[in-house]
């Protein structure tokens, strides 16, 4: 059977325009489609910081660290957020999430204190600021701003000693390597200040007691002698 070419153009024509009328039924209209993928879409949040190195929980949990590089996803509602890094301030809120809401928050935490880390060559090592001890190594804590001394000490070796000008919110850290002294070699605190050995304390503690001792001896009075008469007495008659 033969088709005459205008009957088979006609019949393209009527199958192109069908397929066109179905596709654009089914396209829905670019703000239904908008409004579909914002109740689809999770909702995030992302903390933008100058502070780096700062963890971040959310709801207790740490999700990140400073500089943030991608958002979090969470469930819309309430949360906690709390940033915190050793040696600054802590930040603790609560914020709200809408559904497919991009949260961004701008978080920067004060400084407030130095940070010390302490590794050493010598086990249980003791880490000592201005002669008082704070722990042994391996050690990491907060210590005051200012002009501090650093000691590392450990029974039968050397000892560290290091002067520090601490600023707020900077890392110090120290890998010291104590070395083993020989038998017989005076202890790791051979160079320890006069006033740091026990010994003078012992001695200053006799001292005392010894000087109370004595002035209580000092302070007792002896018994008083009779009194004698230097003077003779007459008793002959006129």
């Amino acid at each position: 059977m033969n088709v005459a070419p205008s009957s088979l153009a006609l019949c393209l024509l009527t199958s192109v325009s069908l397929v066109a009328a179905q596709t654009a039924v089914a396209a829905p209209r670019p703000a239904a489609a908008a409004k579909a993928a914002g109740k689809s879409r999770a909702s995030t949040v992302f903390v933008r910081s100058t502070t780096p190195g700062a963890r971040i929980f959310i709801d207790g949990e740490v999700v990140a660290s400073t500089p943030q590089k991608l958002p979090v996803a969470l469930a819309p509602g309430a949360h906690t957020i709390k940033v915190s890094k050793p040696g600054h301030s802590d930040y603790l809120d609560t914020f709200q999430l809408k559904r497919g809401q991009d949260l961004v928050l701008e978080i920067d935490l004060i400084a407030l204190a130095g940070i010390l880390q302490v590794n050493s060559t010598a086990p249980d090592a003791i880490v000592a600021i201005d002669q008082r001890q704070i722990g042994t190594v391996p050690f990491e804590g907060e210590i005051t701003p200012g002009a501090h001394v650093l000691e590392v000490r450990a029974p039968g070796h050397t000892t560290f000693r290091q002067d520090l000008s601490v600023i707020a919110g900077e890392l110090y850290a120290y890998d010291v390597q104590l070395v083993a002294l020989a038998p017989g070699a005076m202890g790791g605190d051979a160079d320890t200040p006069w006033y740091g050995h026990w010994w003078v304390w012992a001695g200053a503690a006799a001292v005392v007691a010894g000087g109370v001792t004595a002035g209580l001896l000092l302070s007792r009075s002896e018994p008083e002698a009779a009194p004698r008469n230097q003077l003779p007495i007459s008793l002959s008659d006129r």
